[in-house]
């Protein structure tokens, strides 16, 4: 639920209390907040808003080891233990049986999970790696060291993963963020109490442990079994169902794509409609129980408004959201557009059908309109323009006009108005897609491929991942399109889809940290499953570029076995796990 926070542990508690005594002690308590993670500050975004937004400012980043602000930590803290952990039915002298023959040859474990120089928000589930062995290799070695750690965490175990407990990872988050972990994997074969032959080395590399949380609720669709909305908070090791199709009505087989209410107190969401098929939007709350919305909140008339078969992507800003002024847009096709997607607005205090809805010109855009989204200021709205489009989100082109770009218009009061390209977002050389609107209205993430390289964009092989200034500029592919290299399974190919953003900046030594979660079919088994990347900006001269983007990490908390995609991230006020 929101509001929700990580318990720490009794040793993260007494480190603190260390900390803040030695400061109080050199005179220094107040000059900084008090913090294990190298930070000086970490707040959200409506503390320091830079007045534009640029491109790629090239390599750099938010790892490392620290901050100015670390002096005030103690020098160490003691979150790994000192001896080595054996997992499962192992020699208890595994250890010695390792150190006696010191391999260094390469050939040893591929890490899958996470990639490394991946960026791990605070209040992430404890951290899991996840290998694949060489054959006939029974016994991991693997090897964490931090430098503000007397002790590295040394495992063995015959398993093909080892997931930190909480305990040590809630201090080992909290103890040394804006750290990097330093991570060597090893194998070997051992029979009858000894080596088979001398270890093999694996991965090596390291893992940014961020000075900062990662914000929200993530609530994706589930298509497994049926459809459902599930979500989790941040840190949730489990999901739980948000919403299932039976709750929201008799004549409703499946809910789709979906998006929270600014307050993250209800889900607007596509839904499909029994015997008929059609699609249609509603809206229920986010807590579980999927309440219809209380009429001061959205009428009964907008209700209707907005089941008008077909239409469906429902999105909303924060800034028409109120008790005066309320709105969501769709993508709606009816005779009044003549069945071609168009964008419409419904005024969610509407009292009268005749006037509660609309649609908002796109004036020197003759395509048809998909996949919405619409800045938290109110003033823009970004939107996928292409010759065919369909279920409010699939876009498609015409051997008469191949084009699938992204197009911005105003919402200038519910009139529209000029639509345009937006630059790095509409070349002709890929078709893009699905854009969403970053927090405070500087980035805009969205889909690419190469131009007539797929059939349309739905459930698309070959998308990638791509981050754009929201004014326009040149286009950044993230690094997490990319699993590690040992994995033999390169983007594009791996379908990397529908990225969302976190719903606010977080920062910290001056760097500003937002993050994105998306879908992608990179597991062994090649279902869709739920990532999170981190993408790191600065601001000078006012200007706010992205300075670096990291690998993904897997969500740990959903069921690997379920196809789970299109996922929001918001406020969402979700339940709690059971």
């Amino acid at each position: 639920m929101i509001g929700r926070i990580m318990q720490s542990s009794p040793r993260l508690g007494l480190a603190l209390l260390v900390a803040i005594a030695g400061s109080t002690a050199l005179g220094l308590f107040g000059s900084v907040a008090c913090s294990g993670d190298g930070a000086s500050s970490s707040a959200s975004s409506n503390n320091n808003n830079p007045t534009s937004a640029g491109g790629n400012g090239g390599a750099g980043g938010a790892g490392g080891n620290g901050g100015s602000s670390s002096s005030l930590i103690p020098p160490t803290v003691d979150d790994f233990p000192a001896t080595p952990q054996v997992v499962g039915d192992l020699p208890t002298n595994v250890a010695d049986i390792f150190n006696g023959m010191p391999g260094t040859d390469p050939g040893g474990p591929c890490v899958s999970e996470p990639a490394m120089e991946a960026l791990v928000p605070k209040n992430w589930t404890p951290l899991r790696f996840e290998w694949t062995p060489p054959p006939g290799h029974n016994v991991i070695e693997l090897r964490l060291k931090v430098d503000n750690q007397p002790h590295e965490l040394v495992v063995y175990t015959p398993e093909p993963l080892y997931t930190i407990p909480r305990e040590m990872w809630e201090g080992l988050a909290q103890n040394s963020a804006g750290h990097d972990v330093e991570v060597q994997v090893r194998s070997a074969q051992i029979e009858n109490g000894a080596l088979v032959s001398a270890p093999l080395v694996g991965t090596s590399g390291v893992v940014h442990l961020a000075p900062v949380e990662a914000p929200g609720s993530i609530v994706y669709w589930s298509s497994s079994g049926g459809t459902a909305f599930r979500g989790f908070t941040v840190g949730d090791e489990q999901v739980t169902t948000v919403i299932a199709p039976a709750q929201v009505s008799d004549d409703t087989n499946c809910v789709s794509c979906h998006t929270s209410s600014p307050d993250g107190k209800l889900v607007f969401f596509t839904r499909d409609l029994t015997p008929s098929g059609a699609r249609a939007v509603s809206a229920r709350s986010a807590d579980g129980t999927s309440t219809t919305p209380p009429a001061q909140t959205v009428s009964q008339v907008a209700l209707d408004l907005l089941a008008r078969p077909t239409q469906g992507a429902p999105v909303l800003s924060e800034a028409h959201y109120s008790a005066t002024d309320a709105v969501a847009i769709t993508v709606l096709y009816d005779a009044s557009t003549a069945n071609r997607g168009a964008l419409a607005w419904t005024n969610l205090h509407a009292a009268d059908p005749a006037s509660g809805s609309g649609l908002l010109a796109r004036t020197g855009d003759p395509r048809q309109a998909t996949s919405p989204t619409w800045w938290h200021d109110g003033t823009t709205i970004a939107y996928v323009s292409a010759e065919v489009s369909g279920s409010g989100v699939v876009a498609g082109v015409s051997a008469n006009d191949p084009t699938m770009d992204i197009y911005t218009v105003p919402f200038n009061d519910r009139q529209g108005g000029n639509a345009t390209p937006l630059a790095g977002a509409s070349d002709p050389g890929y078709w893009e897609f699905y854009p969403v609107i970053s927090p405070e209205d500087r980035f805009l993430a969205f889909n690419r491929i190469a131009a007539n390289t797929g059939n349309d964009s739905y459930d698309e092989p070959n998308a990638e991942v791509m981050v754009v200034p929201a004014a326009g500029g040149d286009a950044v592919r993230i690094e997490g399109n990319d699993p590690p290299a040992c994995v033999g399974k390169p983007s594009p190919g791996i379908t990397n889809s529908w990225p969302r953003w976190a719903p606010s900046v977080q920062i910290a030594d001056g760097k500003r940290y937002y993050w994105l979660t998306y879908s992608s079919k990179r597991r062994p088994a090649g279902n869709p499953q739920l990532y999170v990347s981190g993408v790191v900006t600065a601001v000078v001269n006012g200007v706010e570029t992205v300075e670096r983007t990291y690998p993904a990490i897997y969500v740990t908390s959903q069921p690997p076995e379920e196809n789970n995609h299109t996922p929001a991230w918001d406020v969402f006020q979700i339940p709690e796990p059971q």
